[in-house]
């Protein structure tokens, strides 16, 4: 008699190989993993993910899924919507940034998900699948849009790559940083970053988000300062 299992035990048994396909994917690379390596991991057989998941193209999907999650509610599009009203002065411009980042941090660095989550990203977002463009346009394509909404709000400027780079360099620390965790263990005295490294880190995004809107809202040009008004 075929093994019917039962939903509880199914929908362990499915997270239980999301979380170990994820945490080898983003080691190793997808390429480089079998899933009999998975299966192993996860303490199952193989023919288990062909019968959740219909093979190793399936389980990239749903360990994709898992990763995209948090960012499919929008939340930092939600927040501007909300706010954008506060850009209209120098005060809601720094407080609409400032929770923006603190928002990027809190779904990037979250300390209810794996740390294996960006770097799977990170390797998705190299290849040209189509879950590799539903990466982008859900966690990458949906924070560079507000960030440049805010950018363009601010400085009247239309230029998309000043505004591109601009944003980039908001968040590029905490991508670096969460994408190759062995440099900053490596550099730092105590062995590794702490949850205070990270608030200081934010802090830092937070600051130079501010600092570089200023910067570039005095050196807009007079039609770009007369579209603004």
């Amino acid at each position: 008699k075929a093994y019917m299992p039962t939903y509880s035990t199914s929908e362990a048994t499915k997270n239980a190989l999301v979380m170990a396909a994820g945490e080898l994917f983003a080691e190793y690379g997808i390429e480089a993993v079998t899933t009999r390596e998975i299966a192993r991991k996860a303490g199952e057989n193989t023919g288990i993910i062909h019968y959740h998941f219909g093979g190793k193209e399936g389980l990239v999907n749903a360990v994709m899924d898992f990763v995209n999650e948090p960012w499919c509610m929008d939340p930092l599009g939600s927040f501007l919507k909300e706010h954008r009203h506060h850009l209209g002065t120098p005060e809601g411009q720094e407080m609409v940034l400032s929770h923006l980042v603190k928002i990027f941090f809190s779904v990037h660095f979250s300390p209810v998900r794996p740390s294996w989550c960006c770097t799977m990203a990170f390797r998705i977002l190299q290849k040209e699948l189509d879950i590799s463009l539903e990466t982008f346009d859900t966690a990458v394509r949906s924070f560079v849009n507000v960030f440049l909404e805010v950018y363009r709000t601010v400085t009247g400027d239309d230029d998309f790559e000043r505004g591109y780079i601009w944003c980039s360099s908001i968040v590029a620390p905490a991508v670096l940083f969460s994408l190759i965790p062995m440099n900053i263990k490596r550099m730092h005295p105590d062995g590794g970053p702490t949850d205070e490294f990270i608030t200081k880190l934010e802090k830092f995004c937070i600051q130079n988000a501010i600092s570089t809107l200023n910067r570039l809202k005095k050196t807009s040009t007079p039609q770009q300062n007369q579209a603004e008004q």
